[in-house]
Order: C-alpha cells, then structure tokens, then sequence
C-alpha cells in the first residue's frame, strides 16, 4: 500500500497507518523518540500533563480540559481510544480537530520517519503533538495509552503526572501482579515533578520508588474529594486529581477557583457512566472493560438507581477478563443481551455467552451483533417498564460495544426526565 498524498482523506491516512509497523503494539521509546527529536516536538513547547493509571484516565483528561477551558486557556488534550469518530482522539478547547489538521500532521511524521516504522499509536500520537504545537496550545494533556514506562507518550517529560488508579489489566504486557502494573505505571513521573496519586491502595514499592526517584508525589486525600458533573464516587477522586494537578502547576498556568468550579460543573465524558433518555427509557453507556471498571458501574448503579431493573447488553474482546466483569456486574444485572463484535479481536459468542452463564444467575440470551441484541433488550425494557418496575439498560464491555449503539441511541437523546 503506497503512502497516502497531503491530499487524500484522513480514513486513507488511517488505513494505511494500521499496516505500516509489523505489530499493533510494540512497546519501547527508541523508535519514536528517533523520530520526535527529528521533527524537533521534543521537548514540548508548552507545560505538559501525562494521566496514567489502569481506569480514570479519560475522565481526568476531560476534567483538565473543562477547568482549563474555562480559565481561557487552548488546551490540547489526547486520548485513546475513540467512540465516535478518531477525530476525538485530538481535541483543542473540548473540541476534535478537523480531519484537514490531522492529514497535516500525518504527512509532516512522515516525511522524517524513516528508517524508522512505528505503530499506529506512536504515530497519532506525534500527531497530535505536532497539532498542538501549531495550534499554539498553552497546555497539552496526553492519556497515557498502554502501562507508562515505554508508552509513546512517556517520550515527553511531564510537568506535572496523574495515576488514576491501578488494577489489573493488560497483563500480557504489564505483568500478573499489582505491583509489577504500578512499576510500569509510576515511570511517568520525574524527578522534581509533581507525581498526583489517586489510587487509595497504592503498593508500598510503588511510592517507595517514587520518593528514591525525586518525585513530589502527592496522594489524593479522602476527606476532600470534590462532587462533579460525571456520576460516581469513583469520579471524585478523579476530580480530585484533576484539581491537585491544576495547583501544582498555579505557576506555570494560574487558574481561579470559580474556573476549578465551572470545570467541574460542566464536563461530559462520552461512554463514562452516560446517561441517556432514548424514547423516554433511560440507557447507560459505560466501556466497564475491565474488572475493576465494572465495579464502579455496578456501585454506582446502587447508588443511583437501587430499585431499577439493570438489563445488560454486554460484548467484549477476547483478551478482556469476562469473567471478573462478569463477576463484578452480576450482583445489580437482572439479564444479560450478549453480542458477538465485528472485529478481529472479539469473542465468539458461543464462548462469551458460557462464561456469562457460568458466572451469574441471571437469563443469558445470545446474539451474532450489538444491534440485535440492543433490540431485544429496549423490547424487554418497555415491557418490563409498563407492568413491574422502572428497567435501564446498560450497555457496557468495550469501546468497540459502544461505538456500534451510541450513534443509534445519542440521536434521540432528551436529556430530559433522566433519573439522576
């Protein structure tokens, strides 16, 4: 496949990135910092802000975002993976960049990458670095994308760094322990820099290191956690985080209190706890991709909406742990809708719908897509709602899960009349 021209579309540009490196994932910073320092995007230009950590992470991406926003400063904020559109990957002031911006970005990488290759990671996320440049960006947030020490994004270093929780995920990559996650993890941070620690139970051996390193590490203190626009306990020491960030750097970037309150007040998190009113039945959108993701889910269901019916459509990837998100969901899921994805990376539904069953108590009913399964569950959900007792649907599992529905269900969205 020959490299797309500056004039081509940015699907091209995408479709041509996905068979560049041999591999999806190949962790290391040699490749990527060869090509950074040849394009001159390191160091950054601007203060710079890495959030890492197991879950949490778009959430404070988000909350740093809307409080910098509102003080008035052109905030450029990275994330991964998208749910609409890979535009919202790259965001100026809360807002995707254009395709035309992006295809720009792209075509400079490529004109001093080689001899180098690198994964489709590695290169949006120069990418994006590149367009905040451009932009002018008075501060750049990056959501660390996979572990922390031989990320893309750990190329840069941090003003100020974020962990937002550790749990196990990506074990294949990370390690089986908690501690050997967090090692990977807490190499973000550096030395003389602020280190924000939002996770309640970090390993020992993780702040130990973190102090032998230098770094001012600061963990969040349960007594204060702030109350935000986004649902959960879990996302006030989000906030939380997000608010120590923004003091630590009061000297490189000012910010008053009432834009710490305004941020707070108006952030939204697609596929985070989202709330929907579709034809007058509330829906939420939660990814929940790991165990400990679908516990907060599931507290946060208790909390909000204890005497609700939860029907679950539910689809993840076969490298994903269903059984602890199984496991996790279980307690406030009264049936399971589950679906087969159309990617190469998804389970097969005869073997997703075993592991649900084996699982939990609760009817499991199996479909070969997402649509199929979100009808049968919005018919269940009607019925249920006109003869028992008030029925939600969640749909939970995967990015990939959310993306097939959330166009579908986003487009009748009231916002009026959802139970908070």
């Amino acid at each position: 496949m020959s490299v797309p021209l500056p004039s081509d579309s940015l699907a091209d540009w995408l479709a041509w990135l996905e068979h560049l490196h041999p591999s999806e994932i190949d962790m290391g910073l040699h490749r990527v910092g060869q090509v950074a320092d040849r394009l001159g995007v390191r160091p950054a230009r601007m203060p710079v802000i890495l959030v890492g950590g197991t879950n949490g992470k778009g959430s404070t991406v988000a909350l740093l975002s809307a409080i910098y926003h509102s003080a008035g400063y052109r905030i450029g904020a990275y994330t991964s993976p998208h749910i609409d559109s890979f535009n919202e990957r790259m965001c100026i002031n809360e807002r995707p960049l254009e395709d035309q911006h992006i295809v720009d970005a792209l075509h400079t990488i490529e004109s001093a990458r080689e001899p180098e290759t690198l994964t489709y990671f590695e290169y949006t996320t120069l990418a994006a670095m590149i367009a905040f440049e451009r932009a002018e960006c008075d501060v750049v947030v990056l959501e660390v994308g996979l572990g922390g020490r031989l990320d893309a994004t750990n190329i840069w270093d941090s003003d100020c760094a974020i962990l937002t929780s550790i749990a196990l995920d990506h074990q294949e990559y990370l390690g089986n322990t908690i501690e050997a996650i967090a090692a990977e993890k807490v190499a973000i941070g550096r030395p003389d820099k602020p280190l924000v620690v939002g996770e309640p139970h970090p390993p020992a051996s993780m702040l130990d290191f973190a102090k032998q390193q230098g770094m001012n590490l600061i963990q969040i203190d349960d007594d204060a956690l702030p109350h935000s626009a986004l649902a959960g306990d879990h996302q006030r020491r989000n906030a939380a985080c997000a608010i120590e960030a923004v003091k630590v750097l009061q000297a490189l970037l000012p910010v008053e209190q009432k834009h710490i309150q305004s941020g707070l007040e108006n952030v939204h998190v697609a596929g985070r706890f989202e709330r929907i009113n579709y034809n007058q039945q509330l829906v939420v959108l939660d990814v929940a991709h790991n165990p400990a993701a679908a516990v907060t889910v599931r507290e946060t269901l208790l909390s909000h909406y204890p005497d609700y019916r939860v029907l679950a459509v539910f689809a993840a990837l076969k490298d994903k742990d269903i059984v602890g998100i199984v496991s996790a969901l279980a307690p406030v899921v009264s049936s399971w809708y589950c679906a087969e994805l159309p990617v190469p990376r998804a389970t097969p539904l005869a073997t997703m719908v075993h592991q649900v069953k084996q699982n939990q108590d609760s009817p499991v009913q199996g479909f070969d897509s997402v649509d199929k399964a979100w009808q049968a569950a919005l018919k269940d959900a009607l019925n249920t709602n006109a003869v028992e007792q008030p029925t939600l649907i969640l749909v939970a599992g995967s990015f990939y899960t959310l993306q097939h529905l959330r166009d579908l269900v986003t487009a009748d969205d009231t916002d009026s009349g959802i139970p908070q």
